[in-house]
């Protein structure tokens, strides 16, 4: 489980942590309250992983820590984990910045089965914590904060693998992230051919609203996806090209 962002994280707090008048234990704690972890608590027959984000002292959409790439590090100790304990069925979920975290690694991780991000922040946005932000995110690198803005372009550089993999992407069409999503599901669609289905809410929810609004259709797809159940007709509309538009009764399932 990646996580997503906590509310209290915002611009002043940027600037308190630059200030340094916020202690790295206050961090840290706040990075402890799990996402989704009532649901370990309802599926206990599965071993649930939850990942901080605590880069960057805030945060580094597992990518960057203080204008450093950490994807390869972040990938292998990924890797050494689910061989130290023999998994056979890993499944990568998050929401938000921890959408790009379960897509990224799902993508490039060999040991993964299934993928499930929830509308991913594609276009990594870090203007809601200003300037101090960006100094804590990108070390004052403006040319580092648009390679890893470009989550394309940063992808060709790690060897991609699909086989063996399904992958699920749940985004509403007034979500930030809505096209970058459908434009990174088309082209690995037709670069690799991936095995993906692309769920879309089509309500005026915007990005938190899609996930706090929605939270029982939520857990009831991580329920189909870990249990390889196939998505439902009476809930989810095929258009075509794997791609499901979510029908009233799975709005309504709050």
């Amino acid at each position: 489980m990646f996580q997503g962002a906590f509310t209290k994280f915002n611009e002043e707090y940027a600037n308190k942590i630059v200030a340094g008048t916020v202690s790295p234990e206050s961090i840290q704690d706040t990075h402890t309250y799990y996402h989704f972890h009532k649901l370990s608590e309802q599926i206990t027959q599965l071993d649930f992983f939850f990942i901080e984000d605590y880069y960057s002292q805030l945060y580094g959409w597992y990518m960057f820590d203080h204008g450093e790439l950490i994807i390869r590090s972040f990938n292998d100790k990924l890797s050494q984990f689910i061989c130290k304990h023999n998994y056979k069925e890993v499944v990568l979920i998050g929401s938000s910045k921890g959408g790009v975290g379960s897509t990224l690694y799902g993508l490039i991780n060999p040991y993964v089965t299934k993928v499930f991000g929830m509308v991913p922040d594609l276009r990594i946005s870090t203007a809601p914590y200003g300037e101090s932000g960006r100094k804590l995110f990108f070390n004052n690198d403006a040319n580092f904060e648009k390679k890893v803005k470009d989550f394309q372009g940063l992808l060709s550089s790690y060897p991609v693998t699909v086989e063996n993999k399904k992958f699920y992407f749940y985004t509403g069409m007034r979500d930030y992230g809505f096209q970058q999503l459908v434009e990174l599901n088309k082209y690995l669609y037709r670069k690799y051919g991936y095995d993906s289905h692309l769920i879309i809410m089509p309500t005026p929810d915007s990005h938190g609203p899609l996930i706090k609004e929605h939270a029982n259709l939520i857990n009831h797809i991580i329920h189909d996806v870990i249990n390889d159940i196939p998505l439902e007709n009476e809930l989810f509309l095929e258009l075509g090209g794997n791609i499901y538009l979510s029908t009233y009764p799975a709005i309504g399932k709050k």
